[in-house]
């Protein structure tokens, strides 16, 4: 069980900061861009198809990671409560 509890650990760490790491590149390379999750990077005439792709690709990244860390911290929370209780009873 607690091995279990320390590669969840290990990897929800690894995934948040490759999450971190995706929007820093974003915000370093698209400084003016919009980081609304609802904004439609397409219809902005700042942006050549390209350099939307690219942007496009960097956010479907980040956003992988982030939501991969959310569950990944939701399972090692279970896993230390179970542990947790587990002990008591």
């Amino acid at each position: 069980m607690i091995g279990a509890i320390v590669v969840t650990g290990v990897f929800a760490v690894l995934c948040s900061g490759l999450a971190t790491i995706g929007n820093l590149a974003i915000a370093r390379d698209f400084p003016d861009g919009k980081l609304e999750a609802d904004a439609d990077i397409h219809s902005d005439p700042l942006f050549d198809p390209t350099v939307a792709l690219r942007y496009e690709r960097y956010r479907v990244t980040a956003n992988l990671f982030y939501h991969q860390a959310r569950a990944l911290w939701a399972v090692l929370s279970l896993l230390v409560g179970y542990k947790f209780l587990s002990g008591f009873l």
